[in-house]
């Protein structure tokens, strides 16, 4: 399987972020951020113990929201899981493997909502969430550059992750990217990031390829 088939798999099942480190693929967030500090590196060294428990509040109300929302959408809309999500998530497949898989896993979040009780919120309901979420992340991002101190730590890596996804994505409607948006230092900070630590490596890697290689979403 190539790279590009892993990290689409790896998507679509729900274990993103990845990473590819020789004949090892490490997927999802903890997973990588164990990996890492085993290997003598980790974002939050500089925090004391009262801003790693803060860090780690955090990361547990975006998973809760954000991540939650956005299956939500996919899935339990009915236009978005018809003309986006399914069809995206059966792609690799071929017929009937990619209906049955599909229409499973739209079970599968389905009755993980209903379990958490998510199952009977309206869209206008998820997004009022999602916006409360993001003033929780704004308000504690206020006007520095990362959510502690002057450098990032895994929390500004998984609020990029899912709120870059959020911007980025094709939805049925654009409502929940602009509820994101409309908070402009959640917006700077993505692109602070994108730029960062994104476009300098796109530069770097096509000053040694070919121009040929198409880039991924962008915020700009």
């Amino acid at each position: 399987m190539s790279l590009a088939a892993e990290a689409f798999v790896s998507q679509i099942a729900g274990k993103v972020p990845f990473i590819h480190v020789g004949n090892q693929v490490v997927s999802e967030l903890g997973p990588i951020v164990q990996f890492t500090k085993a290997k003598g590196h980790s974002l939050s060294d500089g925090l004391d113990d009262v801003q790693r428990a803060e860090m780690k509040a955090y990361m547990e109300l975006v998973n809760n929201m954000l991540l939650t929302a956005e299956l939500y959408i996919q899935w339990c809309d009915n236009a978005t899981a018809a003309e986006i999500t399914r069809p995206r998530y059966s792609s690799p497949y071929s017929w009937p493997l990619n209906y049955i898989l599909a229409y499973q896993k739209q079970w599968e979040v389905r009755r993980k909502m209903n379990a958490i009780g998510w199952a009977g919120k309206s869209l206008e309901q998820v997004y009022e969430d999602v916006s409360q979420c993001c003033q929780a992340l704004s308000q504690r991002l206020g006007t520095q550059p990362y959510f502690f101190n002057k450098q990032p730590t895994e929390l500004d890596a998984l609020v990029f992750g899912h709120l870059f996804t959020i911007l980025t994505t094709r939805l049925t409607n654009d409502e929940l990217g602009e509820r994101v948006k409309s908070f402009t230092n959640l917006l700077s900070f993505c692109r602070r990031i994108e730029q960062n630590y994104f476009e300098e490596q796109d530069r770097d890697s096509q000053s040694g390829a070919s121009s040929r290689h198409s880039k991924g979403p962008s915020l700009m």
